[in-house]
């Protein structure tokens, strides 16, 4: 915003008290726990606040609150499943991987190079890679989730795909036939 639209303390007190409730209304309609709707819908606030000098407002607050109050919803539940889902998203694919390599006297070593690998991708790529591989979610359900184009998807793979073919091709035996 410039400053003739800055945000002071008095307008932000305004749209506080105008769409609060608004907002968590909308945020419970998509979460069905009103906890987490009034959690986010202080972090959207607390975002507005933190930038409210590099703001621009192209449409009207309200339409500004909404969307910012999905993408903190977003972020919210893509920390979550990152906090949560991470170890064990590994720990499982380790077991799988170690069963289906079982027959295999270097399962578990192959297994930890696997994960090893995988933890080099960069964060987004790595994500996208343990939601589709891990997650068995396709790419569609990704973009979906991740608030991303289904191209932006493929993109990440392919990514992925290479550098964890450059990563293993020296610590892996990829072509031995357990």
């Amino acid at each position: 915003m410039n400053s003739a639209t800055t945000i002071d303390r008095r307008a932000f007190k305004e749209l506080f008290e105008e769409h609060y409730n608004l907002i968590c209304n909308y945020l419970h309609g998509q979460t069905r726990d009103w906890d987490l709707a009034q959690e986010v819908a202080q972090k959207t606030f607390v975002k507005l606040w933190e930038k409210r000098e590099d703001i621009e407002l192209t449409s009207s607050a309200k339409s500004y609150l909404f969307q910012s109050a999905r993408n903190t919803l977003i972020d919210h539940f893509r920390s979550q499943k990152s906090k949560t889902n991470h170890t064990e998203r590994y720990s499982k694919g380790q077991e799988l991987e170690t069963t289906i390599k079982s027959g295999d006297d270097g399962g578990a070593e192959i297994a930890a190079q696997i994960s090893w690998a995988v933890d080099q991708l960069k964060p987004r790529t790595r994500e996208i890679f343990i939601l589709s591989k891990k997650e068995g979610l396709t790419y569609e359900e990704i973009a979906e989730f991740l608030g991303v184009s289904k191209r932006t998807v493929e993109y990440n793979m392919k990514n992925a795909l290479l550098k964890l073919r450059d990563l293993l091709k020296d610590k892996v035996d990829l072509t031995r036939n357990g």
